[in-house]
């Protein structure tokens, strides 16, 4: 890509004669060679600055061309081109207003269908009504973990697959009650796999129609397929072609790996101090500074932290009192301005969870580690 943009610049500098600019002056013979020679120089310039425009162009629809995989065989062409102008639904197969009106037309064949999620499970279902007649009914039962959006395209893509079959001077209107399920089976580049499978049949069965109308307005077509939905949800055919929603496989991994962590956590013998403080591993950020993390682990410069380490030879503080986190916090002489309640010693833990989750407190705690890393000298003992 690079050595094709240098040859263009290369190119582009270069300032090119055409033949009317010539001097008109009369040339030796060898000057009239010498030209017809920069003519063919020009010439074979030209050809590789429109070759190189062709590759760049290629090149650039080959960046923005769509994955194959995704549309239908009528839209594929060679070297990753689309030509087939016939890989959008026809503008009356779609409709997102309310099909109240066509639902008593009887030249048409009108199909309801509906998904529910109760806590008996999940069901979908579809019912065919011609002629005031029932025609056909078809209800599943799907996984408890599925979603109602899944249920509303399966209802969807079973009822497509009804209609594909019927003859074909049968036109097929399906109502759905749910406009995400219209969209997305509408959208040529849909994420999800039943959409881009419901788009398929309906683009090669134009007689096939999808028309959204108002849930629980008294219309009996969607009150029997929400029955049928809802009576599915526990007597209904098990149904596993749908996998699994992502989000729900995402809290399962996240379930997963807190129980581990937790887990293990709780059977190592490190960081007691802050496993007191925060028993339970949780997602949420706890929003603590550095300042925080040195006191509530006592791992900073508290003398009797150095003198466990043997960084000091005494663990008293200079104004005389055992210099620990608590004893900063609470009683040292040097450390009055930011000075908290002690507590007592059978409530020293508690008293650092409610410190720990009190702003204004890790606020004074913040200040007294900064101090402290700035004037060492003074909790040095005699």
């Amino acid at each position: 890509m690079d050595g094709i943009r240098n040859r263009l610049l290369d190119l582009n500098q270069k300032t090119i004669l055409k033949p009317d600019a010539v001097p008109s002056v009369n040339l030796p013979l060898q000057d009239n060679r010498e030209d017809v020679s920069s003519r063919s120089e020009r010439k074979r310039k030209r050809i590789i600055l429109q070759e190189t425009k062709i590759s760049l162009k290629c090149l650039r629809l080959k960046k923005h061309s769509l994955s194959l995989d995704r549309l239908p065989s009528c839209c594929k062409a060679k070297r990753g081109l689309f030509w087939d102008k016939r890989c959008h639904l026809e503008p009356n197969q779609i409709s997102l207003e309310d099909g109240e009106a066509n639902i008593v037309r009887k030249d048409i064949i009108n199909i309801f269908t509906d998904g529910s999620k109760t806590e008996h499970g999940v069901g979908a279902a579809f019912c065919v009504l011609t002629n005031d007649t029932w025609a056909y009914q078809w209800c599943a039962k799907l996984k408890d973990n599925n979603t109602v959006f899944q249920t509303e395209l399966t209802a969807l893509h079973e009822a497509v697959i009804y209609a594909s079959h019927l003859p074909s001077h049968n036109a097929s209107k399906i109502h759905v009650d749910n406009r995400a399920s219209i969209m997305a089976s509408s959208n040529l580049k849909s994420t999800n796999e039943t959409a881009r499978k419901i788009f398929k049949i309906l683009l090669t069965n134009p007689r096939i129609s999808v028309s959204w109308f108002k849930a629980h307005a008294g219309n009996i077509g969607n009150q029997r397929a929400d029955q049928m939905a809802k009576d599915a949800t526990q007597h209904g055919q098990p149904y596993s072609l749908i996998k699994l929603p992502k989000p729900h496989i995402k809290g399962l991994l996240r379930k997963s790996m807190l129980e581990e962590r937790q887990t293990s956590r709780k059977n190592v013998n490190t960081g007691r101090k802050i496993y007191n403080i925060m028993s339970s591993v949780s997602l949420r950020p706890t929003n603590w500074i550095r300042e925080d993390v040195i006191f509530f682990s006592q791992q900073g410069p508290f003398p009797a932290y150095l003198k466990r380490f043997h960084l000091s030879d005494s663990d008293f503080c200079s104004c005389g009192g055992i210099g620990t986190a608590l004893h900063h916090a609470t009683e040292c002489i040097y450390t009055v301005s930011w000075h908290m309640r002690k507590p007592a010693p059978n409530f020293e833990q508690e008293w650092l969870k409610r410190v720990a989750n009190n702003l204004v407190s890790r606020h004074k705690i913040r200040g007294i580690i900064k101090f402290m890393s700035e004037n060492r000298y003074l909790f040095r003992p005699p």
